[in-house]
């Protein structure tokens, strides 16, 4: 697959170079209606630590490769204009956290795609009805009361209803630490990042 000029920023000039350590980087995720934790670009729901593979039909290189955009993204820094927008603990809308990466991994300027990852850390906010107005802006789900939303357990409910049969917020939570244990949980991103700051890649990055 041919990359783009933003999938370049997190590419290396030439083949991809085995890492030595692990890699620290930030991305963002989709919360599922059972509670995992899913890629913006594609639907597929992260377990707690994941390897890569190529999409492209018809290939049979190793992920990430130098002339492919295949690979676990991540950015460098927490700051970073990808990772902007509220983070609230609701299906539909997104959650910001930690990944540390390790294998054969293309670095850029901006950040990384890495061959092996997994989720060390999460911030996000309880659901309020103020910050849901603003996190429901980019969710997936349409809360208007004629729309519906099939369950995991194949229940149809109007998606302006999902609160009342999800549970509570509390609830949520426990069903997300469960599904990723070990995952440090933060409720300021702030603390998140101090502790798991950004780690320093210029040694790493073309002269």
């Amino acid at each position: 697959m041919t990359r783009s000029a933003f999938q370049d920023q997190f590419s290396t000039p030439g083949p991809a170079a085995l890492v030595p350590g692990v890699l620290r980087g930030y991305r963002r995720w989709e919360v599922t209606l059972d509670m995992g934790l899913k890629a913006l670009a594609h639907d597929d729901v992260w377990p707690p630590a994941l390897r890569a593979g190529c999409r492209q039909p018809d290939t049979d290189h190793a992920a990430p490769a130098a002339s492919c955009a295949c690979g676990i993204y991540a950015c460098h820094r927490p700051d970073d204009p990808q990772l902007a927008g509220i983070s609230v603990l609701h299906p539909g809308c997104v959650v910001t956290g930690v990944v540390e990466a390790w294998g054969r991994a293309e670095v850029g300027v901006r950040g990384f795609r890495a061959q092996y990852a997994r989720i060390v850390a999460l911030a996000y906010v309880m659901p309020t009805q103020a910050n849901l107005v603003e996190a429901l802006g980019d969710s997936r789900y349409t809360f208007g009361e004629q729309c519906r939303t099939e369950l995991p357990d194949g229940r149809i409910v109007k998606t302006a209803d999902l609160f009342l049969h999800l549970g509570s917020p509390r609830k949520w939570e426990r069903r997300l630490r469960g599904r990723y244990p070990g995952v440090a949980i933060f409720r300021d991103p702030a603390a998140m990042v101090a502790a798991f700051p950004p780690v320093d890649v210029s040694a790493l990055l073309p002269a």
